[in-house]
């Protein structure tokens, strides 16, 4: 689902807001009517990202952009699989002569421990290429092992922090003696894992509750290519740890 600009600055509004707004507050700081506001908040309402409150006159405020993230995610997800949903559904019916890369192979994740569980499987598979954009929070010692592994292999594995602080610092080092390329990055609000540029993982970020966070996975290389672009520019953005 698609959020328009003007949508966009109403959510960007009550995030900056201190206090719930009413409609005619929120329209006056826009210089829009009242009526115009009222359909700019439907899309928002709908995804879940922010409040109508149900007193009248009518207030409304913003969930926390980590919440957010969560619900525009799911919202995606829905979308992408109206969109390309029939690739992988009807993938049995193609002739055996189509390409990988011509199919779009789509999974949910419902929680980062599923995540880190499918992280490990797929580091082991890795042949050219490893970039992850984490938290910089502990690994699992599957993960660790699937790296280490890869190491050996000859895959290297990029990593860009968004949280880097004396209190994983120790941690990063150790990752950058068992041969892991680190640097840090300004919070992306994402955790983004792309393997052999061609499968990409993505879920929400800093969720309260990390069970309860969103993500995908996404089989589908031209697409890849896309993040890996992305990943690209922000390393060569990045600082060294």
């Amino acid at each position: 689902m698609r959020i328009s600009p003007q949508s966009q600055a109403v959510y960007k509004l009550l995030l900056n807001a201190r206090n719930q707004m009413n409609a005619k507050q929120m329209a006056q700081k826009l210089d829009i009517s009242s009526a115009t506001l009222y359909r700019l908040t439907d899309p928002l309402l709908e995804m879940g990202l922010i409040r109508k409150h149900t007193t009248y006159p009518y207030k409304f405020s913003a969930k926390p952009t980590d919440e957010g993230l969560s619900l525009f995610l799911l919202n995606q997800n829905e979308w992408f699989m109206n969109q390309f949903g029939s690739h992988h559904n009807n993938k049995n019916a193609k002739k055996e002569s189509t390409s990988d890369s011509k199919e779009v192979r789509i999974s949910f994740i419902q929680s980062r421990g599923k995540l880190m569980s499918l992280s490990a499987d797929e580091i082991s598979k890795a042949a050219k290429s490893i970039d992850l954009l984490r938290s910089g929070h502990e690994l699992t010692a599957d993960v660790m092992a699937s790296l280490t592994d890869a190491k050996i292999r000859g895959v290297p594995t990029r990593m860009l922090i968004q949280d880097y602080s004396n209190d994983n610092a120790g941690q990063v080092s150790n990752w950058q003696k068992n041969g892991i390329f680190v640097k840090k990055t300004p919070l992306r609000h994402v955790r983004l894992m792309i393997y052999d540029a061609s499968t990409v993982y993505f879920m929400s970020y800093k969720n309260a509750d990390s069970e309860k966070d969103l993500g995908m996975k996404i089989k589908y290389p031209p697409l890849a290519v896309i993040f890996s672009q992305l990943f690209n520019e922000w390393w060569q953005k990045a600082e060294k740890v």
